[in-house]
């Protein structure tokens, strides 16, 4: 019973940021990209921020400086600023294919950082899905076009963070690691806006969206923790996927796009390759357990 909460917990997390990157989206065609990374920093910020005093965790923690939750942060602002710039600039439905790559990414982390054993079937299931990243930026003679490298850096950004979430110490909350996260984007945010648009004016059109894309995010974490806190991970995890056809859905609703053939053989690898990937992780914990 508690799996198929958390499956629905997980489906209602994957939906609610993809409607979130959609509000980034339509926010950022009106206001500055800066602007709309600090109001959701701003903002999440505050909401976490009493979600800590409610439950009596202190805000000024000595654990804000702990060095894997300062590289966290670091990494969740650096994600942000490219990933917020993608969406401004790239079709919703290639940003969204290429950031299903997460689990790929964080593979080869694993390997790298943790020095996880990681077997040939994986190693050849990783190939298949960057050449699937490959496919969907479709790098030309001249290289790779700098938007689409936007939304990249931001992936790999977003696959580190979520490394860094499994080094954190215990005792630092979900609660207060979202708050630390959230106000990371403000420095960011004011330095993007800072060095390109240097308006400092929000849109009256902007307002609607900017409060969409707020409640989705604080609801999307609510929804992804809670699910992974009580069901297995073997059971959520491929779940995360569904965020890749809801955003495509939006993205043809909202900005009346029809992803390529590219873009669609190329997710279509990434997924199967991350779902194969997810599933040996599981055979493999099912046969170390006791």
């Amino acid at each position: 019973m508690n799996n198929l909460r958390a499956m629905i917990f997980m489906i209602m997390g994957m939906a609610t940021f993809a409607g979130a990157d959609a509000m980034v989206k339509l926010s950022a065609s009106q206001t500055p990209t800066g602007l709309v990374m600090m109001t959701m920093g701003a903002a999440g910020g505050l909401i976490f921020w009493g979600i800590c005093r409610l439950t009596g965790t202190s805000v000024l923690s000595r654990l804000y400086f702990h060095p894997v939750i300062l590289l966290r942060n670091i990494f969740e602002a650096a994600a942000a600023y490219f990933l917020f710039q993608a969406l401004a600039q790239i079709e919703l439905s290639k940003v969204a294919a290429v950031m299903q790559a997460i689990p790929l990414i964080l593979t080869i982390l694993a390997a790298a950082v943790l020095k996880e054993h990681v077997g040939p079937r994986r190693w050849a299931a990783v190939g298949v899905g960057l050449l699937g990243v490959m496919i969907i930026i479709r790098p030309s003679t001249e290289g790779i076009v700098w938007t689409d490298l936007l939304a990249v850096l931001g992936t790999v950004f977003l696959a580190l963070r979520d490394l860094a979430s499994r080094l954190a110490p215990s005792e630092a909350s979900t609660p207060l690691l979202s708050l630390y996260a959230f106000l990371s984007l403000l420095p960011v945010g004011a330095f993007l806006n800072w060095s390109t648009d240097g308006v400092w004016h929000i849109a009256s059109d902007s307002y609607a969206p900017l409060g969409l894309m707020v409640l989705l995010s604080v609801a999307g974490y609510y929804c992804v923790t809670t699910a992974m806190r009580i069901g297995d991970v073997s059971a959520v995890s491929p779940l995360r996927y569904f965020r890749l056809p809801c955003a495509a859905l939006l993205a043809f609703i909202m900005f009346s796009e029809v992803p390529d053939w590219h873009t669609i053989l190329g997710a279509a690898l990434v997924v199967v390759s991350g779902l194969f990937v997810m599933l040996r992780e599981a055979q493999i914990s099912a046969k170390k357990a006791p």
